[in-house]
């Protein structure tokens, strides 16, 4: 494969942003595709493609070349790219003269934490299922479209897809296309939300999220779980977004339009003041907390390189005090939805039984973990009862 001089320094000046930056592939691909409106679509997807694959198995490039700079890495990569698919790559973890973690491509912190949080077997099978691609699935809005009208629009389109009978509005792409340029996505008849994330939703029993009169999404980011509980109720009642970054809440702004979500009042949390405001006024709070990211890995693989145990200590300090602060706002015999879209029982288990242990009053009801190897992304849930 001949991989032409500007191709190959995008590559690179991208990976040296990612791994000795600290910046995120995402954010420095759409940078860099911003900033080179000549890059044809064959070449973004070349770039795109190299870099997370130099990412996601960075360690292992690394151990495996003899010259251990950017360049270098990236040279090994192509000259060896018949051999290193992932099905190669898979098989090569037989191989006892690597090391697992460095076959796997982990940093020793994340290795160990997923170590001690799942053991060594069970880590192991959750690793090699998070060096796996994501699959692609989309959320039917129900607000504007059956999930069996849109099916049959986007095969109109040349899209494909498949059913899965534990999430209703869930459609899984089976060939690629370009999902966000069609009239279907620009009218709101869908949105992109993994198989594991449409889960938290509906963990909430059925009768109690129609009675609910107001809901909290207390850390709502950009909204997918927001946009899935508007139309779950079909735009009835109350739905309030918080979060404290005005980006993902003005990103929410747009997507709620587009949607048709009537129900949704977004409020930035400039002071803790707003909490305060919202004290006992809630039948349902849900509390999706900052995380690791490790069970998203599939489509995050910089966290294989970031992840930091001092890090993890930092979040779960942060994720106890939104427990202790958020749960004010539940009315009594409200429900809070604990979410993480992590696999670390640090971040879960451990983290509602610090929160039992302060708030003895409160009561467990379910908790449920969706792990990577089960094919989607990895999601902690806990639903809990309020006195």
């Amino acid at each position: 494969m001949k991989i032409y001089t500007p191709i190959l320094n995008n590559i690179i000046t991208a990976l040296q942003k990612i791994i000795y930056e600290n910046y995120y592939s995402d954010k420095v691909l759409e940078y860099l595709f911003k900033t080179n409106k000549k890059l044809g679509k064959r070449d973004r997807s070349i770039i795109a493609e190299t870099v997370y694959n130099i990412v996601r198995y960075y360690y292992l490039l690394e151990y495996l070349s003899a010259d251990k700079s950017i360049l270098g890495i990236v040279n090994y990569y192509f000259q060896n790219l018949n051999t290193l698919n992932q099905y190669t790559i898979n098989e090569i973890t037989s191989n006892a003269d690597i090391p697992e973690r460095i076959l796997l491509s982990f940093n020793d912190d994340l290795w160990n934490e997923g170590i001690q949080s799942l053991g060594k077997d069970q880590w192991l099978t959750e690793a090699k299922a998070l060096n796996q691609s994501a699959p692609l699935v989309i959320r039917t809005n129900t607000i504007k479209i059956t999930k069996e009208q849109l099916q049959e629009e986007l095969f109109k389109l040349g899209i494909e897809t498949i059913e899965n009978t534990e999430c209703p509005e869930a459609l899984i792409i089976t060939n690629k296309k370009f999902l966000s340029q069609n009239d279907l996505f620009k009218k709101g008849y869908y949105e992109f939300q993994d198989l594991s994330s449409q889960k938290v939703a509906r963990f909430i029993p059925e009768e109690v999220l129609q009675n609910a009169h107001r809901i909290i999404d207390a850390c709502a980011g950009a909204g997918g779980k927001t946009l899935h509980l508007s139309a779950l109720k079909q735009n009835k009642g109350q739905i309030i977004a918080l979060d404290v970054e005005d980006k993902k809440l003005h990103e929410l702004h747009k997507r709620s339009n587009r949607a048709g979500c009537s129900n949704i009042q977004i409020k930035p949390i400039s002071s803790s003041k707003i909490i305060k405001r919202l004290k006992h006024s809630a039948d349902i709070v849900l509390i999706d907390a900052p995380c690791s990211g490790t069970g998203v890995i599939k489509r995050n693989p910089d966290t294989k390189l970031k992840f930091s145990s001092q890090n993890l200590n930092e979040l779960i300090y942060i994720q106890r005090n939104i427990l202790k602060d958020y749960c004010e706002m539940l009315k009594p015999d409200g429900y809070l939805l604990y979410v993480t879209c992590s696999i670390l029982k640090k971040e879960n288990e451990d983290q509602i039984q610090w929160f039992l242990n302060q708030h003895p009053e409160f009561k467990l009801l379910k908790e449920q973990t969706l792990l990577p190897s089960q094919g989607f992304d990895g999601f902690y849930m806990a639903l809990l009862k309020s006195p």
